[in-house]
Parts: C-alpha cells; structure tokens; sequence
C-alpha cells in the first residue's frame, strides 16, 4: 500500500489551521451564547517547550524565561476574566502544549487557580493535562495529585535511544521509565503514553520493543502517531499494523486511528475527542458551532514567540479576529470527516438529527 497516499490525506481536524484568515474583529460577548448550547471543553495552551523536536508541527516557542512564562499565565487569567461568563457546566479541562509540566510548581499552581476561579470552574471536572519525560518530578506530580488531575498524557515517542536521537528528543530510554515511575506512584485514573511510528531506521522489532515497554507500565490509553515533518519510512503502514495488532492482542480497545484503550477503562472510552471547545492563550483553538478561531499560528521561533508576546500586551484578550467561519456545507463535511476518524464510523441518523434532513 502506497504510503503518501495514506498519509498525506490523514485529517485529525476539519478545517486546517492553515485556512484559518483573518476575520473581521468578531466580539466574544456576540458568540459566547454558543457555549451554554452544547457541553463545551475548555483548554489553555502552554506554548512552551526547552527545545524543539524533529517531528513537531506544533505552536511552540523555546527559550521562554520564567518572567515571559508568568506574564503569559497571568494574561491567561486576564482573558478568562474578561470573558464574563456565567457559570457554565464545562465538559472537561485540559492544559496542553507544548509541555506544560515545563511549568514550574508554582506556576501550574497559579494557572490552575486563577482559571477555576475567574470561570468558577468544578473542582471535580474531569482534568487532563500533558509531559514529557524530562519534565516530569516528584513535585510535580504530587502537585497533580493534590489538584486530582483525571489524565496525564506522557510524550515517550520511543524507549530506543538511537530512535529518540533520531527525534531530536531531549531524553533517554532512562529518563522515560524514571518519569513512568513517578507516574505510576500518583495513581491517575488514566495514564496515557504517546508512540511515533515511521521513524528513520525504525524497524517493526524496535518498534515491538518500544510498545512492550509502555505496557509494561499498563497505560490506560495509548497513542500511535504517524512521523511528520521528517523523511519517514517507506514501509510506515506495515510498522502501524504491527503496533496494532500487538495492542489488540494485549486487549486494548482501537477507538480511532491513533487511540487505543484498555478495555476495562470505561472512563477512557468516554473521554475521546470534542466537538465544542473554548480554547484561553496563544496557539490554542476554540470551536464554537461554526465558527473556529485562535491566534494567527506559525511553526517559526521568532513569530511564535512573537504572537505570544502580543497576546500577552493586547489589551481586549477576547477579540476573535483570526478563524474560519464555516458554511452549512462545510459543517456537513466536518461531520463526515471527523466520523470516519473515529472508530464507530459515520452514523447515517446522527447526520440526519445533527442537520434536521
């Protein structure tokens, strides 16, 4: 099976961030209705990271000091503020990145606190936030612990030190089983571990070896990520349904094309994906029914950490001026899309009630 023709047609989201343009200053307080319409996720970006990796096509900026770190936490809450909004019953709350356990105790402290209270937001919502093994101590999960985070995503990418290099990864197989440990103690109800498959010189032995090791951890959930934004393998597919059918053999559950769940993890089952989103920071996206809108978006250092720097000074931190406003077609399209992605398909009725045909 071809390669490219796979891959270069794999959707994670409908539309791309790359057809975002620039909108015509829509004010918050005109859209914010659409929040109380459907169970809506709320999400902050942490653009941070020490360094940047090979395969990343995130919205990230390296070198962040702790004073540009803290003056972006506290415009966050800023942004919260401004937004107004009445109590609302939110889905879920999960701080991604980036690494936002790059964050320090009392940095992750203060975001957590200042956000709940600015939206008084549940204490008892479901909480999910994202690592890296370099990034991961016992302080900070003990913090996580105290904060009763639900879910904690850990970027292992490989336990191959050759792979990882490969990666531009700034830790070792080492580093990953001691950040695994610690994990472990904190006893979340969901760890999830992230695998890279398609990587330069990886073969399906190597690749086997890596998923044996995050087992043996007995992750609750388990992400396998194509390689992007690199020279791949040309034998990509094959690595993929190797992983696979290794993780259905183990009894995990395929919920998508890159999610596995233990099968006994209800919990896990129910948390996958969202429709409606409020995203607060640089870089994050908010999906509000059909209008989609973040911050202008590059993968250069200097304007990302510029586009950081202006949310930080923009006075109106709620101005949505930057998205895509999508048409009745195109909502129909994302349906579909995002549907097939997941692993119960399209359902012709929920189509039909979603679009009153």
């Amino acid at each position: 099976m071809n390669n490219e023709s796979i891959y270069q047609q794999y959707m994670y989201s409908y539309p791309h961030k790359t057809a975002y343009r620039e909108l015509n200053n829509i004010a918050f307080a005109d859209v914010k209705s659409r929040i109380y319409e459907h169970k809506t996720h709320l999400y902050i970006h942490m653009p941070f990271c020490q360094s940047r990796c090979g395969f990343c096509n995130l919205f990230t900026c390296t070198g962040a000091d702790n004073a540009f770190i803290d003056n972006y936490i506290e415009a966050i809450i800023v942004q919260a503020r401004q937004m107004q909004l009445a109590p609302v019953d939110w889905a879920s709350f999960t701080i991604g990145g980036g690494t936002p356990l790059l964050l320090n105790v009392g940095q992750l402290s203060r975001l957590f606190r200042g956000v709940f209270d600015e939206l008084q937001v549940d204490a008892q919502i479901f909480k999910a936030i994202e690592t890296s093994p370099s990034d991961t101590t016992a302080e900070k999960v003990a913090l996580l612990r105290q904060l009763a985070v639900n879910r904690v995503s850990i970027g292992v990418q490989s336990f191959n030190d050759l792979e990882l290099a490969t990666l531009h990864r700034r830790h070792s197989t080492k580093n990953a089983h001691r950040a695994l440990e610690l994990l472990r103690t904190g006893n979340f109800p969901i760890l999830n571990i992230d695998i890279i498959y398609g990587i330069p010189g990886q073969t399906a032995a190597s690749l086997l070896a890596s998923l044996n090791q995050a087992l043996d951890y007995q992750p609750d959930e388990l992400f396998l990520y194509p390689l992007y934004n690199m020279p791949r393998q040309p034998d990509m597919y094959s690595l993929y349904i190797e992983a696979r059918d290794r993780l259905l053999h183990e009894g995990y559950t395929q919920t998508s094309m890159r999610r596995f769940v233990r099968v006994n993890n209800h919990s896990a089952v129910e948390s996958c994906g969202f429709e409606n989103s409020l995203a607060l920071g640089a870089g994050g996206r908010s999906y509000l029914g059909n209008l989609h809108y973040c911050t202008p978006w590059s993968q250069n250092q200097p304007a990302s950490r510029q586009i950081v720097a202006d949310f930080i000074a923009r006075q109106d931190k709620t101005l949505i001026n930057h998205g895509y406003v999508l048409s009745q077609a195109e909502m129909k399209r994302r349906f579909v899309i995002k549907n097939l992605f997941f692993y119960k398909g399209l359902s012709l009725r929920d189509y039909q009630r979603q679009f009153l045909l």
